[in-house]
């Protein structure tokens, strides 16, 4: 008897909110990888944890943030994830960059990994009416094979 397996769910969306806590990162990585496989979208799971961990690790090293929010939607044809912080940082110091990847420095090769691993990713930065919600946003293509670029 063969089974057959449902189709991916389209316009399934999830926020998760958790306390800024070195534990955080790891929370967020399972909870991302549990919603792609629940929604039907598995393959997608392993760079979601990765870039959502990245993610997520930079919010705690960078802000002072008392809660880090994870929205997941899935679309047709792609997942877009997005981690955002409460900091409140309306013009940042320095705008988050990919490190090249010989560089010798031992931090700052998240968003490269990010990078290689989206679709499309990028910033948006709260405007003044909206004192919080700087997020970093990335899409996953469900496609089957993504060639490595």
């Amino acid at each position: 008897m063969s089974r057959s397996t449902a189709p991916p769910l389209d316009n399934a969306a999830a926020r998760f909110s958790l306390p800024s806590t070195a534990a955080a990162p790891r929370l967020m990585r399972s909870l991302v990888s549990a919603l792609l496989v629940t929604v039907g979208r598995p393959h997608l799971a392993d760079d979601a944890r990765l870039c959502v961990s990245e993610l997520t690790t930079n919010v705690r090293r960078h802000t002072a943030t008392p809660a880090i929010h994870l929205d997941v939607t899935a679309h047709p044809g792609r997942v877009a994830v997005a981690v955002w912080d409460d900091s409140g940082d309306i013009w940042p110091s320095t705008l988050p960059a990919t490190r090249d990847r010989r560089d010798p420095g031992e931090h700052g090769r998240g968003l490269l990994l990010v990078h290689r691993l989206a679709a499309t990713w990028g910033v948006a930065w709260p405007v003044p009416r909206d004192r919080g919600r700087k997020t970093v946003w990335f899409d996953l293509d469900d496609g089957p094979y993504r060639s490595a670029s």
